[in-house]
């Protein structure tokens, strides 16, 4: 009972070590200028599933309230219900200089590799890289003029973006399993729900500040610009004084933006008033300017793609994001790019539970960057900062090493109680089987003995049949007075009671003879002179 108390509590003790170090739940987050979306999935056998997605926004026009406390609000709040210790945390991150770039790289050991690339970043990127964090991931091997090369992906981002990042997520308690840039997080999902490999597709995710897109040829990304137009110029536009013949007007944000969501790009020659201030033409005249200056973006990113990379024609475009929903701008983008354009929907990467899908209050178009994220898993190019991200490996390699360690010693106390546990039985065995031998000790007395007798009288003749042959022999006149026996022979005394004893005597002799009985002889002949009798002794050998 006390060893199976000990084993009991052994494996207890090793489940719950082991613990220790399991994530559960990877938690894709996108923090981002006007809300955090949050994307929950937990780890099956079959892959991951999509168990929670979440929205809050962040709202700036708090009085006396710093932006930091706004959003370190807004985190906490997406963050209630999560279970910190048990979630790895895949976090994307953006600025107009987080960018990720494919290049052509010699091939040298992977050491020589990150010097090299932080040597060379200021011909890979349009801006400053000196304060800067770089990661890379190679994706293959190319052969450049009988050659052999790197293919690389590149990313990077300002180390002071990156320590904001730390730092918001550190007052909540997270420790960042990883720093995803946008573009992949897009990239991802491209490779999950549109997968024809023979297609070149678009990903435009169009946020408050940026649009990010990325050219997708097949699953690889083969090109990445980030675009400063997107939907927060598109709210400002509707915000100029108009002048007209009521007067002098100008939206506030608010309205704009309420406008903005409501109405749309309005069609052309449509005329008529919203909410009393503003008519549907001088809407589309406020929001031609920097729908326009999107559109010529996009064209160039194309126009790019097919010149100097020497791309093919793009398929189609997939909108992600809050300012794709403008009403009315899948339709401007097709007509001006000449271009299939759709709505993508990141939520088709998952198997998901059924509650999620009954929150129709939440647009999954602008989850894509959270969605993204998680499907990353952490693997791949990371953006943590190098102190954090080594020191986050050494711990876990630490764990891996404890787990090890521990395991080694259960195996050996497990051993260790598995050979008490068979010595206890051997020694109940052999108690169990003293007891058996005890009481068979008679018995094998009794067969020693019947054994002993048996080789003894191995060489006796069968007395039996020695003593009924003797009976059938003896004739009327001639009685045994006595018999006895030794080893093999036999010694026979008697009386012959009849004239011609000497004859009748003889006659029996030879009549034993003839029988069981050999080399008989006799030993004494003696006639009483009173009586017609002789006595006689014989002796012969039975075979």
């Amino acid at each position: 009972m006390n060893l199976l108390f000990i084993k009991n509590n052994i494996q207890t003790r090793l489940i719950k070590f082991k613990n220790i170090f399991k994530k559960d739940f990877i938690i894709g987050l996108d923090i981002g200028t006007t809300a955090m979306k949050l994307a929950k999935c937990v780890k099956k056998i079959n892959g991951i599933s999509l168990s929670d997605i979440k929205i809050v926004e962040i709202k700036f026009d708090i009085q006396n309230v710093s932006k930091e406390k706004v959003r370190l609000s807004a985190l906490k709040k997406i963050l209630k219900g999560i279970n910190i210790k048990k979630s790895k945390f895949i976090v994307a991150i953006n600025c107009p200089n987080t960018a990720v770039k494919n290049i052509i790289a010699p091939y040298i050991p992977k050491r020589e590799l990150e010097d090299g690339i932080r040597l060379e970043a200021k011909s890979y990127f349009p801006f400053p890289t000196d304060e800067a964090i770089f990661d890379f991931e190679i994706l293959g091997e190319v052969i450049k003029k009988g050659v052999k090369k790197y293919k690389l992906s590149v990313v990077t981002s300002p180390k002071e973006t990156v320590d904001k990042y730390v730092s918001l997520l550190s007052k909540v308690g997270i420790k960042p399993f990883s720093f995803v840039p946008i573009p992949l997080t897009l990239q991802k999902i491209g490779e999950k729900t549109y997968f024809n490999k023979k297609e070149i597709k678009a990903v435009l995710d169009i946020g408050e500040r940026f649009s990010e897109l990325v050219i997708l040829s097949g699953n690889e990304l083969v090109f990445q610009r980030k675009i400063l137009v997107a939907g927060g110029d598109f709210t400002k536009s509707m915000t100029c004084v108009l002048t007209s013949d009521r007067g002098r007007i100008q939206l506030t944000l608010d309205e704009a933006e309420r406008i903005k969501k409501e109405v749309g790009l309005p069609f052309e020659g449509e005329s008529k008033m919203i909410e009393g201030k503003v008519s549907t033409v001088q809407v589309l005249s406020m929001l031609r300017s920097p729908v326009e200056q999107l559109v010529n973006e996009i064209e160039r990113c194309f126009d790019y793609y097919r010149e100097e990379a020497g791309g093919g024609r793009v398929d189609f475009l997939i909108l992600f994001g809050g300012g794709a929903l403008l009403k009315g701008l899948d339709k401007l983008f097709s007509e001006k790019l000449a271009v299939k354009v759709k709505f993508g929907n990141p939520l088709d990467c998952f198997d998901m539970e059924s509650n999620i899908m009954d929150r129709d209050v939440i647009v999954p178009q602008r989850l894509a960057p959270a969605v993204g994220a998680a499907l990353t898993r952490g693997k791949g190019v990371n953006l943590l900062p190098p102190e954090i991200k080594y020191k986050a490996k050494r711990v876990f390699k630490h764990a891996i090493f404890k787990s090890i360690i521990a395991a080694v010693i259960m195996v050996l106390i497990f051993t260790y109680v598995g050979m008490k546990i068979q010595l206890d039985n051997f020694k109940k065995r052999i108690i169990v089987s003293g007891m058996e031998l005890a009481s068979l000790t008679p018995q094998l007395e009794h067969a020693k003995l019947q054994g002993l007798a048996n080789s003894i009288l191995a060489y006796e003749p069968f007395w039996a049949d020695v003593f009924m042959e003797l009976s059938n022999l003896i004739p009327d006149n001639i009685y045994i007075t006595r018999l006895s026996m030794r080893n093999n022979l036999i010694n026979i005394r008697g009386m012959v009671i009849s004239t011609g004893k000497e004859e009748h005597l003889l006659d029996f002799m030879l009549t034993l003879e003839k029988g069981l009985f050999q080399d008989v002889r006799l030993v004494l002949a003696k006639s009483l002179e009173e009586k017609a009798v002789t006595e006689f002794e014989l002796i012969c050998w039975v075979d």
